[in-house]
């Protein structure tokens, strides 16, 4: 067995078990453990396999998410995986919580008096309810009375929507600017 293939299945383990984004520097640290590879090879190493499975037609592609790597259901399989998990519907976020996500994700990071602001209305408990589910955190306190918390968006909010960073955000409405 070549060094090449069994790199790829140990990257394809680690990631078929994490079910979470793997950051390319934790594959590596791994990898290294018994196979010497550079940064530069893991990369063009990952990028061969993302091509494979694109060319194998396979149910499952390998995606740069939230800065790291995860194995995904390809597009054309999530009907019937949704239908696996149907049952197990995850709870929706409001149009409150959405707009609340845009104005931080655009804003960021920002208090909740420059939300409430823009919203014209009150959003603590929408802020609590984003903060429960990991979208948002405090990332630091603003330098005025009573030290406002600064929030901002998290890892968790780039793998919900997808996004491998915020500059994958679309353009922000006018009224966000």
């Amino acid at each position: 067995m070549s060094t090449v293939s069994e790199v790829k299945r140990i990257v394809e383990a680690l990631l078929f078990a994490s079910g979470e984004p793997v950051s390319l520097s934790k594959i590596r640290e791994i990898v290294e453990s018994t196979h010497p590879i550079t940064v530069r090879e893991l990369k063009v190493l990952i990028e061969m396999m993302q091509e494979e499975y694109k060319d194998q037609n396979r149910a499952f592609c390998l995606e740069n998410i939230a800065d790291g790597y995860v194995l995904r259901t390809a597009p054309t399989y999530s009907p019937y995986v949704k239908l696996l998990f149907a049952n197990k519907r995850k709870e929706r976020l409001s149009q409150a919580a959405l707009e609340t996500l845009a104005i931080i994700a655009y804003k960021q990071p920002v208090t909740k008096a420059q939300i409430e602001l823009i919203r014209g209305v009150d959003c603590s408990g929408v802020l609590q309810h984003l903060q429960e589910r990991a979208l948002i955190e405090v990332v630091d306190r603003l330098e005025a009375p009573g030290r406002p918390g600064l929030f901002a968006t998290t890892k968790e909010f780039l793998k919900h929507f997808g996004l491998n960073s915020l500059s994958d955000l679309p353009p922000p409405a006018p009224e966000i600017k």
